[in-house]
C-alpha cells in the first residue's frame, strides 16, 4: 500500500499546451480515489503522470515520501489496468496473469501459487486454460486486473476500464471493483467520465475541468456542496437545475416566482446570482404552502419513466433580467427544467403542471466568479 502525494504537479507539452495546472492533493493511503471530469479535462494525463508513463512539466510526484519524478515505471511498483484491456490474445489467461511474474523471473512453484490465488479472488478458475477470445468484456476486464494483482503493487491504476463494456457489465464490473479494492486494502486511482462510477465506487472524489481540479471530497460532498457551478452540474444525474436569479429588497427574485431571504443577506452578496436545485428539490404542488417553498405552473414536455421514478421535462421561458445575462446557460432565452416524481405521479406530455420548489434545496452561485455562495438549508428559515 502506499500514500501517493502531488506537489503542485503540471504538464505542458513542448508546443505550448498546458494540459494540467499546478495541482496538488494526497491520496491516502489504501483509498480508492476517484479521477472524474469531462473528455479533455487531463485525467489520464495525471494517471500516466503518476505512473511515470508522461513526464512531469514541474512539481513532485511522492510515494510513500520518495519522489519518483524521475525513475522509469517499472521502479515505481504501481501495476496499470487499461480501458483496452491489452492481454495477449495468443496466451491462455493463466499465461496473460502469470506474464509480468515470468518477465521478474520468480520461480515457477511460486508463478502458480499467486496465479491461482488472484483466479480464486477474480472467479476465474475456470477459465484459466481459455483464450481471451472465448471470453466475455467483463472476464477479460478480470483477467487485465488479475495480471496486475499477482505483482503486489503498492497501488492500482485504471483508466477507464469499464468503458467498453455494455450496461449491465458496467454494474456488476463497477461492484467487483469496489468489493476487491475492500479485500485488498490497496491504494487504487481510477479514471473515469462517468459521474456514476465516481459517485458509487470513490472514497472521496477529485473533479477536474480544463486541467484543474475543482473540487475534492466524499461523494455526499459533491452532491449536497458543490464548489462551483460546474461541479453542481456535472454531479448528478440527471444535473441540477440553473436559472438566472437576482437580489430584491428582501427576497431572490427567481423567473417563476420570489422567496423571502434572510434578514441582512443581501448587503453582502452579488446583486447577479445563479440559482441552482436538483430535480428531487421538485415535487408536485399540494397547495400547502408552509413558508418553505414556492409554486409554479410548466407546460410537460417530455415524460422518462424509469420504474422507480418518473423524470419530466419542462421548458421554461426566461424574462430576460434586469442586469443582463451572458452565461451559455441561459443564451437562448430558454431552459429545460427537470423533476423527480414519484412512479404514480399523473403526468402527461403537452398538460399544464403545477410543482413546487423547496426552498432550503436551493444553491445560489456568483454570476462572475461561478462560486457557491457558503448559505443553504437552514439559513432559508430566518
Amino acid at each position: 500500500m502506499a500514500e501517493i502525494v502531488l506537489d503542485q504537479v503540471s504538464k505542458q507539452f513542448p508546443d505550448g499546451t498546458r494540459v494540467l495546472h499546478e495541482t496538488g492533493f494526497t491520496i491516502h493511503d489504501g483509498e480508492l480515489f476517484i479521477l472524474v471530469g469531462p473528455s479533455g479535462c487531463g485525467k489520464s494525463t495525471l494517471l500516466n503522470m503518476i505512473v511515470g508513463l508522461e513526464d512531469v512539466s514541474s512539481g513532485e510526484i511522492r510515494v510513500d515520501g520518495r519522489v519518483v519524478n524521475e525513475l522509469d515505471p517499472k521502479d515505481r511498483n504501481m501495476a496499470m489496468v487499461f480501458q483496452s484491456y491489452a492481454i495477449y490474445p495468443h496466451m491462455s489467461v493463466r499465461d496473460n496473469i502469470a506474464f509480468p511474474l515470468k518477465l521478474a523471473g520468480l520461480p515457477k512453484d511460486q508463478i502458480r501459487q499467486k496465479v491461482e490465488q488472484a483466479a480464486e479472488l477474480l472467479e476465474l478458475g475456470e477459465l484459466l486454460e481459455r483464450k481471451p477470445a472465448a471470453l466475455s468484456g467483463g472476464q477479460r476486464q478480470r483477467v487485465a486486473m488479475g495480471r496486475a494483482l499477482v505483482r503486489d503493487p503498492a497501488a492500482f491504476l485504471l483508466d477507464e476500464p469499464l468503458s467498453n463494456l455494455d450496461a449491465r457489465l458496467r454494474v456488476q464490473m463497477r461492484g467487483e471493483i469496489g468489493r476487491l479494492q475492500k479485500r485488498l486494502g490497496t491504494t487504487m486511482i481510477y479514471v473515469t467520465h462517468d459521474q456514476t462510477e465516481a459517485m458509487t465506487l470513490g472514497d472521496r472524489v477529485a473533479v477536474l475541468n480544463r486541467g484543474k481540479v475543482q473540487q475534492i471530497g466524499s461523494p455526499r460532498q459533491l452532491y449536497q456542496n458543490p464548489a462551483n457551478l460546474f461541479v453542481a452540474g456535472f454531479i448528478g444525474s440527471p444535473g441540477m437545475n440553473f436559472v438566472p436569479a437576482e437580489i430584491g429588497p428582501d427576497n431572490l427574485i427567481l423567473p417563476f416566482g420570489s422567496v423571502k431571504l434572510p434578514e441582512g443577506f443581501g448587503e453582502c452578496t452579488p446583486q447577479k446570482l445563479i440559482a441552482g436545485f436538483r430535480p428531487e428539490a421538485i415535487g408536485l404542488d399540494s397547495s400547502t404552502d408552509n413558508g418553505q417553498s414556492l409554486a409554479f405552473s410548466v407546460t410537460v414536455d417530455i415524460v422518462e419513466w424509469l420504474g422507480a421514478e418518473l423524470f419530466v421535462y419542462s421548458d421554461l421561458d426566461l424574462p430576460k433580467p434586469s442586469t443582463g445575462y451572458a452565461n451559455d446557460l441561459f443564451d437562448n432565452g430558454r431552459i429545460t427544467l427537470v423533476s423527480r416524481l414519484g412512479p404514480e405521479a399523473p403526468v402527461r406530455q403537452g398538460e399544464q403542471l403545477r410543482l413546487r420548489l423547496n426552498v432550503r434545496d436551493i444553491h445560489l452561485f456568483d454570476y462572475e466568479t461561478e462560486r457557491r455562495l457558503a448559505f443553504g438549508g437552514d439559513d432559508w428559515l430566518d
